[in-house]
């Protein structure tokens, strides 16, 4: 049994077979802005950002999907009876990012959109998307989760029929609230149509597909 990989413009894949175990992983380039009336970021502020928004995503999305494969590869007959774990680690990195991702600064309790560009490979936040948000009566969620969700695949631009915001009412799961995508918390199947889609290049003629969700 090995390991694999498989890189992409905006996320690379890893498999680890004797795990079973598949990592998607981002690189993120930062720029720190401020909104005026805030202090300068320090190194400090900069790393616990970062960490946060990692934690944050890793416990949203990491190890709940359970994926199965199958086909006529050897991989895949060797893994008939096989369940892969689906996790995420976004990176902090200087040189060769996956994204670009722009953090402001603003004050405590204050709101500015957040978003994600995927035709561009960008990503805007602000310092109170790791903090928890009330979105509507009963229900709150860090933005961070939200947006990563879009850089992982749920954007109108990823591919044909893809889907994106579930809170906007021209979406088909605009009365899901309970979504990540939506205002939520709850990840779905439909969340990771383009993660599989990725995953299916790496080992023709072998189709991963989605089993459960923990």
């Amino acid at each position: 049994m090995s390991n694999y990989s498989r890189q992409t413009s905006r996320m690379d894949i890893y498999l680890e077979e004797n795990s079973k175990t598949v990592l998607v992983r981002q690189r993120w380039k930062y720029t720190w802005l401020n909104k005026k009336g805030t202090t300068s970021w320090t190194y400090v502020e900069k790393r616990d950002f970062h960490n946060k928004a990692d934690n944050l995503i890793w416990n949203q999305w990491g190890g709940h999907y359970k994926l199965k494969v199958k086909g006529i590869s050897d991989f895949a007959k060797r893994n008939a009876a096989s369940e892969f774990i689906l996790n995420f680690d976004i990176q902090w990195e200087l040189s060769k990012p996956h994204w670009q991702v722009n953090v402001t600064k603003i004050p405590v309790g204050t709101f500015k959109q957040s978003n994600v560009v995927w035709e561009k490979k960008e990503i805007n936040l602000d310092t109170e998307d790791t903090v928890l948000n009330k979105k509507s009566k009963g229900y709150f969620q860090y933005p961070v989760k939200h947006e990563f969700g879009h850089a992982i695949g749920n954007s109108i631009h990823a591919y044909s029929g893809s889907h994106g915001d579930e809170y906007n009412s021209k979406s088909s799961y605009f009365y899901d609230n309970a979504s990540i995508m939506n205002i939520g918390n709850t990840l779905r199947e439909r969340h990771i149509d383009f993660l599989l889609k990725e995953l299916n290049l790496m080992f023709p003629p072998t189709t991963f597909i989605f089993h459960k969700i923990n």
